[in-house]
This record gives structure tokens, sequence and C-alpha cells, in this order.
């Protein structure tokens, strides 16, 4: 009978370490699907991701960015802004500089183009302003 309980054992014992492997390759391949894309790696067509954020907050009540993103757009649609954040847009609208066709601006804010079509600026009830320009 100690030989039989010995060899349960050790069958146990194995497929317990097989189970913990295979949950461990699954919480692994999960991680790895839900991981945003890397620079170099290829984003879904429609998605956006920002490459890159410069905050200067030197100037007194001011703060200056840069952001920079790539986007994988459709045909007819190219890199641009809505609701505040990256996104694929109507390519015809960024190159008549039409700005606020995109609705770049958040909820709430209203759009108004810059004077020489270089960018707009979102306002809020409360007076704040955000000039957004495009390079």
């Amino acid at each position: 009978m100690p030989g039989a309980w010995k060899e349960r054992s050790a069958a146990a014992t194995i497929c317990c370490l097989l189970l913990l492997v295979l949950v461990l390759l699954l919480l692994l391949l999960r991680l790895l699907s839900s991981a945003p894309p890397r620079a170099g790696q290829e984003l879904e067509v429609g998605m956006c991701e920002i490459t890159a954020l410069d905050r200067d907050l030197s100037h007194p009540r001011r703060t200056i960015a840069r952001q920079t993103a790539r986007c994988a757009c459709r045909h007819g649609q190219v890199a641009g802004t809505a609701r505040a954040k990256p996104a694929c847009v109507d390519a015809r609208l960024v190159a008549s500089r039409q700005w606020c066709g995109m609705e770049p601006c958040e909820e709430g804010e209203q759009c108004a183009l810059l004077r020489n079509r270089s960018g707009w600026s979102c306002t809020r009830q409360l007076g704040r302003i955000k000039t957004i320009t495009v390079s």
C-alpha cells in the first residue's frame, strides 16, 4: 500500500505542476495580447497612439505641450485630433485646414479656427482657452 500511495502522490504532483504551467502560459499570452503596440509594431487600422509628449511648464499660467502621434488610418483619412485625442480623420478637413470639422475639442468646449488657420482654440464656459497649432 505505501508504494501505491507514492505513485499516486507523484502523479498528483506532476498533474499540479502541468496545470500551473498551463495557467502561467495563459496569463502570459493574455498580457502580451493586451499590451499596447511598441514602436515598430503595426497598429490596427483606424487606431492611433501617442509616441512622444513634451510639456514645458516654464511659463506662468501657461503650459506648452508638444505631442507626436502615429496612426494607421483607412484610405481617405489622415492623423488628426478628435475629442482632444489622436484619431484618424477625413483627409479633406486637414487639407483645407477646416480643423473644427474634426471635432477636436472635448465635450462642452467651443472650437474656433485661428485667424491664419494654423490651428484652433477650444474655449470652456469659464473662459479657459486651449490653443492648438499644427506644424
